[in-house]
């Protein structure tokens, strides 16, 4: 009996201490289940991630969009200021043969001649006709051309300048929505890493690492979302 008690009793330590370490080597065993608050943190983390994802996606499309219609808009308008442009050596064409034939018929005294094409100046060509005429005494021609006088001025040349300084705009606009469109897809990229990062917790069996990609998909995500409040936003109402 004694010597039953005894090894019963000296086998209890060894039992128990085993149990112990069996214990104690399981709870420090990898592979463990996640802890339930590191679970409603990755599945905080992911839900953000997933949101934040969506968002940065429709912004760089919103953008993307942007572009497009600054793009098109830009060669609309270099389309009309050519023609414009052309307009408008058309009209100066037609005040340097109407001038050259007036100068003409006056240098040949042809008076009716001469009468006959200053009524058909136009009216764009009259005002610098009519202060180039002033800058000499009167019967006389003046040197140079009404052509280098400041009122010489055409109506179609100057909405061909407005619509290319307007296409210059345009153009500027198109680039400046592309560049954020790219860094909205920069932040895209910054969101699926952090869904990567939080998706492969559940997979890692150490506690240490696990930590560690939680810890660094909430740095990743805390920085995307900061350059994206930082961005420009499309809403599109």
């Amino acid at each position: 009996m004694t010597g039953t008690e005894e090894d019963t009793h000296g086998s209890r330590p060894f039992d128990e201490l085993g149990a112990e370490t069996s214990s104690g080597a399981s709870s420090s065993t990898p592979g463990r289940p996640i802890a339930p608050f590191v679970e409603v943190l990755v599945v905080i983390l992911l839900s953000l991630a997933t949101v934040s994802t969506a968002w940065s996606a429709y912004q760089a499309t919103r953008w993307s969009g942007e572009q497009a219609i600054s793009a098109g808009r830009a060669d609309a308008l270099r389309t009309e200021s050519t023609k414009m442009s052309n307009r408008a050596n058309a009209l100066s064409i037609i005040d340097v043969q109407l001038f050259t034939d007036w100068v003409t018929a006056v240098s040949e005294d042809d008076t009716r001649r001469s009468d006959f094409l200053r009524a058909r100046f136009r009216d764009e060509f009259v005002p610098a006709f009519d202060a180039w005429m002033a800058s000499a005494p009167k019967g006389t021609i003046p040197p140079d051309t009404p052509f280098a006088m400041p009122k010489y001025t055409l109506a179609t040349e100057a909405e061909s300048e407005r619509l290319t300084k307007e296409a210059a705009a345009n153009v500027m606009a198109s680039r400046e929505a592309n560049q954020r469109g790219d860094n909205f897809i920069l932040v895209t990229v910054l969101f699926a890493t952090v869904l990567f990062f939080a998706g492969t917790v559940g997979k890692i069996h150490s506690v240490r690492i696990r930590r560690m990609l939680l810890a660094l998909a909430g740095i990743v995500w805390v920085s995307g979302v900061t350059i994206m409040l930082l961005l420009p936003q499309n809403v599109g109402f």
